[in-house]
């Protein structure tokens, strides 16, 4: 498996660099007078961040005994829960606007960790909490995005 990450964090280190390599070919400007290049420059830099960090990750992995089955053979699981998540993005993005940001960010990032990462509900609840105020203050507080309120008075 470690083989097939490396292969896969290389190519999106490779698409890091071509994107990044147009971008500058576009202008990428300065943050205080930006050009139409940055955004997707300062993607691309994250992407080849990310990739450098799981490339990495690759050649320092230990092997793990395999106590669990391979993911190969939980394919069926992995799609149902691919399904899951797609339709629960898809119904979030109908509630937001009757449930408000806020409760309807709740409500979606809990069922994502109860359904991805199976920890107890009050584990689940402080993440989601806490993405949620992450997500507040972000978009509302610092970019001062205008969000649906929904019913909530905040």
């Amino acid at each position: 498996m470690a083989r097939k990450d490396r292969y896969v964090a290389l190519f999106f280190l490779v698409l890091a660099v071509f994107i990044c390599q147009q971008s500058t070919g576009i202008g990428v400007g300065t943050l205080g007078r930006p050009r139409p290049g940055l955004m997707s420059f300062v993607a691309g830099g994250g992407i080849g961040l990310l990739s450098l960090v799981f490339l990495i990750q690759t050649f320092l992995r230990k092997r793990k005994a395999r106590s669990k089955p391979s993911a190969e053979a939980e394919g069926g699981s992995r799609t149902a829960t691919v399904v899951v998540i797609s339709a629960s993005l898809f119904a979030y993005a109908i509630a937001v606007n009757g449930l408000g940001f806020v409760l309807a960010t709740l409500l979606f990032v809990l069922f994502v960790f109860r359904t991805v990462e199976t920890e107890s509900w009050w584990r689940s609840m402080t993440k989601a909490a806490l993405v949620t105020l992450g997500n507040y203050l972000l978009f509302v507080v610092v970019l001062e995005v205008q969000v649906p309120k929904g019913f909530l008075p905040w």
